[in-house]
Order: C-alpha cells, then sequence, then structure tokens
C-alpha cells in the first residue's frame, strides 16, 4: 500500500486526505496546531465564493463559479445562507456598467437593490452566495478523517521531505512555495453591529471593506488597512504578531486598526462610524497569515495552484470553494505517480 504524508490540516489538507484514503491510500495528516481546520480556514470570512468578488478577473470568478457547487454538494450541513450585496463604490476600479456586464458575461445571477445601509455607491446587487460554518466543517471533517483511515497527528511540525513515505503533500499556505509569494498578516475585527443582522456588504473593487456575518457578530474587513505587515519572499517576519497569530480565538490588543477599519467601512456603510451615534461593540481581532501571488493587484487574481517537484506535491490554496476539486485533482496526480 502506498504511503503519503499530508502536511497541514486545514480545510484544502484534510479534504485531501480523505481523498487520498478512500482511493486507497495509508495516509498520515500532520497538523502543527492542535486541532484541524485551525489556521487559517479558522481566520477568515469562510465565503463560499461564487465568483462576484473578482470582476477584474474572470479566470479567477470562473473557477469560483464552478467549483463552489461541488463543496456545497459535500458538506451541505455546513453551508449557511445570508442576504449578499455586492456594492461597486463611487470611487470603485469598476464601474456600475463594467460590474454589470462581468456578472452577464460569466452568467453570475444577480438583482439590482437599494438597501438603506449603502450610501456613496454606483451599485448595489444582492446574489445567491453562502458562507461556510468552520465549526461544522471541523465537525465533517474529523469524521470523514476517522472513517477513511487517516492518522492524524496533531501539535507536530513535520518538513516537506518528511521520511518514510512515497509521496508527500504538502498544504500549507504557501509555506513553503516553489517561488516568493506575498505573505500577509491579516486582522478581522469582529464587531457587534445594529441594523446588519444576518447580512453580508462586499464593497468593491480596490481599496474597500467587507462586512460578513459570522456567528451573532460580524467580521469586518479593510483591504488596506487589515493589513499590517507584506513581504514578498520565503515568508513573513513580525515577532510582536506571534501572540496573536497563535491565539485560539478573537483577542483585542492595541495592535488592532478597528477604528481605523471602521471609519473607512463607514464612508460606504451607514452606522459604523466609531464617531457616531450608532452601537458598535469590538468583540476582539483573529490574526492569521495571507499568501498571495506577487505583482496582480491590477487584475486582484486569487488562483489556487498545485505544483509537483518528484515525489512532493504542493498546494498553493486559493478560495475555500476550491478545496474539493482540488482534493481530487491532486488525488488523481498522486495516484498516478504511483501507478506509473
Amino acid at each position: 500500500m502506498v504511503r503519503v504524508a499530508v502536511i497541514g490540516a486545514g480545510v484544502f489538507g484534510a479534504t485531501t486526505a480523505v481523498d487520498l484514503a478512500r482511493a486507497g491510500a495509508q495516509v498520515d495528516l500532520f497538523e502543527a496546531r492542535d486541532d484541524i481546520l485551525h489556521g487559517a480556514t479558522a481566520r477568515c470570512q469562510a465565503r463560499l465564493h461564487r465568483g462576484y468578488h473578482y470582476p477584474r478577473s474572470d479566470a479567477t470568478a470562473a473557477a469560483a463559479r464552478d467549483a463552489a457547487p461541488e463543496f456545497e454538494a459535500r458538506y451541505p450541513e455546513a453551508i449557511q445562507t445570508a442576504a449578499h450585496h455586492y456594492v461597486i463604490a463611487e470611487d470603485s476600479k469598476v464601474t456600475a456598467g463594467q460590474y454589470l456586464a462581468f456578472l452577464d458575461r460569466l452568467s453570475l445571477p444577480y438583482r439590482v437593490v437599494e438597501p438603506p445601509q449603502v450610501h456613496h455607491a454606483q451599485l448595489t446587487v444582492r446574489v445567491p452566495e453562502s458562507f461556510v460554518d468552520v465549526d461544522m466543517l471541523r465537525r465533517l471533517l474529523r469524521r470523514d478523517l476517522i472513517l477513511s483511515g487517516v492518522q492524524i497527528h496533531l501539535g507536530q511540525w513535520v518538513e516537506p521531505d518528511v521520511a518514510g513515505y512515497d509521496l508527500t503533500v504538502v498544504a500549507t499556505y504557501g509555506q513553503p512555495w516553489s517561488k516568493p509569494l506575498r505573505y500577509e498578516i491579516c486582522e478581522v475585527a469582529l464587531l457587534e453591529v445594529a441594523r446588519y443582522a444576518g447580512q453580508s456588504f462586499v464593497v468593491l473593487d480596490g481599496d474597500h471593506v467587507s462586512l460578513d456575518p459570522h456567528g451573532k457578530v460580524h467580521m469586518l474587513y479593510d483591504v488596506a488597512n487589515s493589513v499590517h505587515r507584506a513581504e514578498t519572499g520565503p515568508g513573513v517576519s513580525g515577532a510582536k504578531y506571534n501572540d496573536l497569530l497563535n491565539a485560539r480565538g478573537p483577542i483585542r490588543t492595541s495592535h488592532s486598526r478597528v477604528f481605523t477599519m471602521l471609519g473607512k467601512a463607514s464612508q460606504y456603510l451607514r452606522g459604523l462610524d466609531p464617531q457616531g451615534q450608532s452601537v458598535v461593540i469590538w468583540h476582539g481581532s483573529l490574526f492569521s497569515v495571507r499568501a498571495v501571488l506577487p505583482d496582480v493587484d491590477a487584475t486582484d487574481e486569487r488562483p489556487t495552484l498545485v505544483e509537483r517537484d518528484g515525489n512532493v506535491i504542493s498546494i498553493l490554496s486559493g478560495k475555500i470553494c476550491t478545496a474539493v476539486s482540488t482534493a481530487r485533482q491532486v488525488t488523481a496526480m498522486a495516484m498516478g505517480l504511483v501507478s506509473a
């Protein structure tokens, strides 16, 4: 029986480990943290993208549109519906006409609306997107890992050249990667806000913001101000963020930029001005490292990439919606290498 080591137990690594085991491999899954899905997977907005987010990259949008139904079919219990809105701001990099043409070109359904929360916008559309309940997804993947016979090794850091395996799959969010990437230390703030219950607003396209439901609170992300540090190279430094990156839940810290983020968001969304009359309660922030391709600011591409170097297959994860299709691709590649 072929032995495979999968390094990294985020949604990409865990799903791939399950598929490899189901294909007949003996799989060991290694995770440096003390549980699966506790890295970047647990610290993002967990939007099940269907393409609406990427009007400057048809390839990224089409990949999300095509992959989302497969993810949804595999993990239906983890899918949460919400009222999703995309807002084209007055200072957006795309015009309202260009955005509508993009939606029509990719056959993405939408309805033009005028929600009271939005101001200073060219256009707002409501769209059929969903979120992923990461806690439920973690439970589903734990079940699948156990039933498929994957051996899970938590709290264990191993290198990609780990010995004793026929194949190694590295799913550590581009750390490492064969070429320099841009690594960013990012913050999402958890807020209790009025007038936004169960509703998501993504302001496009440029240095804008998103406000997304997350349990009983909302997650606020700011394209410019959420990124505390960015470096292009083999990784990102910043010792002052280590405790924040390793925290299990939201943390209140003087390093947070939450009030700057709220000030930016209030330019487009009502009731978020920290100096205003509305009640905004900050419950803390989540910090994580994100890996993206360098020099893609013009298109905002976010592809999922798979590379092979000998008996090592590496995944640079993009949007969470591509995790299932990527696991299928990697499994086919891995079992093909074995048979060859």
